[in-house]
């Protein structure tokens, strides 16, 4: 009788644990990779608050007022043991970061700004100065900063208007009615005793309004340039230039729109590709406010307009 040896135990149908070590040694070994890993520290990083911006006086006779839209700050730290430079991005501020430092760091925040309204395209307004301070970072700690910045000493303020004289700078009247001028007005006063107003209504239902003087601006010396403006309106508003030739021609050139806006808002308007691609150096600001037309009928019926501190600044 031929007599066969079988492994299987009754009742399984696995072989004993004898009958297969060579399947148990890779299940051991992943364990205890596992296991030492597992004891490895991971870093801890420091926690960084950065706040929102404060834009410092430093002479309101020269830059007047102090009203910004600093949405943003592009934020970079420098470990001071070894000189690198590590990235922190765009922060929509206020905004908590963790940084894997420890020890003492340098932190740099630029001033970010949404140029002509552009939600898509933050950028670095030129004109404020870049806040830098030191910090002692430590593993689970919080830091918390608050930047501040301030225009450039180098930046060189073209015109300011805040509407608080007795006159302003935008007294041209180009729609040529004597209704729709623009206005000193206490009524709704961003800040200060006085802001500037265009009322229209169907019977006045155009206003366009200039400097009063020209400004020289030529590229080949200019470098960025800018205009800044406080704004409330119940209508759409165009602002833009006329460029002047030399035997005193104007070509119009509305570049740029702001919608309807009921509160009070700040707008960045950047003009140097405006003023580099004009074949002229002589400029009139304008703006102009249409009443809207919809269905036969003007809506609003009366629209009123509010403008102040508006600034040409330039290097």
């Amino acid at each position: 009788m031929e007599i066969k040896t079988n492994y299987m135990m009754p009742g399984l149908n696995t072989p004993p644990l004898l009958a297969r070590p060579i399947f148990l040694l890779p299940c051991l070994l992943a364990l205890l990779l596992m296991a030492s890993c597992d004891t490895e520290d991971e870093p801890i990083p420091a926690y960084l608050t950065i706040g929102t911006f404060e834009l410092e006086a430093t002479n309101m006779q020269v830059h007047g007022s102090i009203s910004h839209k600093i949405t943003e700050g592009k934020a970079f730290v420098v470990d001071k043991a070894s000189g690198v430079t590590h990235q922190l991005g765009t922060l929509t501020l206020p905004a908590t970061v963790p940084v894997l430092l420890s020890g003492e760091a340098e932190l740099n925040v630029d001033p970010v700004i949404r140029a002509n309204g552009n939600s898509l395209y933050p950028g670095i307004y030129p004109f404020y100065e870049r806040y830098t301070t030191t910090l002692d970072l430590a593993p689970n700690v919080d830091a918390y900063v608050k930047p501040v910045t301030r225009y450039k000493a180098e930046t060189a303020f073209e015109f300011i208007e805040d509407f608080e004289g007795t006159g302003h700078l935008f007294q041209d009247d180009r729609d040529e009615n004597p209704l729709t001028f623009l206005e000193n007005s206490s009524e709704d006063v961003f800040e200060g005793q006085f802001s500037g107003k265009v009322t229209l209504d169907s019977a006045n239902t155009v206003f366009v309004v200039g400097t009063n003087q020209k400004y020289f601006l030529d590229f080949s010396t200019v470098g960025k340039v800018f205009m800044e403006v406080n704004y409330k309106t119940d209508i759409p508003l165009e602002f833009g230039v006329l460029a002047v030739d030399a035997v005193g021609g104007e070509s119009p050139n509305f570049e740029f729109v702001v919608l309807a806006k009921d509160e009070w808002n700040k707008i960045y308007f950047d003009m140097t590709d405006l003023v580099a691609t004009s074949t002229q150096k002589e400029f009139f600001f304008v703006i102009r406010g249409i009443l809207p037309f919809e269905n036969g009928q003007y809506k609003p019926e009366v629209a009123n307009v509010w403008l102040d501190n508006i600034k040409l600044l330039h290097f």
